[in-house]
């Protein structure tokens, strides 16, 4: 029992600590057009898919799959259009310049996901 609870919590921290070194995939911050503050301004921005096929294309190109992202209707895959499943998701990370910058996109990403450089 205690190795197995040893193993839980070394993949949770690995999980954690991943989501959270992701590197940013922008150099200019969408809404203001400043450079990235990577080491503390990073808005996550979930998107959901329909199946893992939608999400390894994703995970295969975050920039050009944001810009999906931006234009698809909520509750479509941004990949191939259908419904999407909860279960199959990725987040992305988006530098931004500033906290209110952070706020702005993870409050409304698809109204500033497009301006994504």
């Amino acid at each position: 029992m205690k190795k197995f609870l040893s193993l839980f919590s070394l993949s949770l921290f690995f999980s954690f600590s991943s989501a959270f070194a992701a590197d940013p995939v922008n150099t200019k911050c969408p809404l203001k057009g400043k450079a990235v503050d990577a080491k503390s301004k990073i808005a996550s921005v979930e998107v959901t898919f329909c199946c893992g096929k939608c999400k390894s294309k994703f995970d295969a190109d975050v920039l050009g799959g944001l810009k999906k992202f931006a234009a698809t209707e909520d509750g479509k895959c941004p990949i191939s259009g259908k419904p999407v499943k909860a279960s199959k998701k990725s987040t992305a990370a988006v530098g931004v310049c500033c906290g209110g910058c952070k706020k702005k996109v993870e409050a409304d990403p698809k109204k500033h996901l497009a301006k994504v450089k």
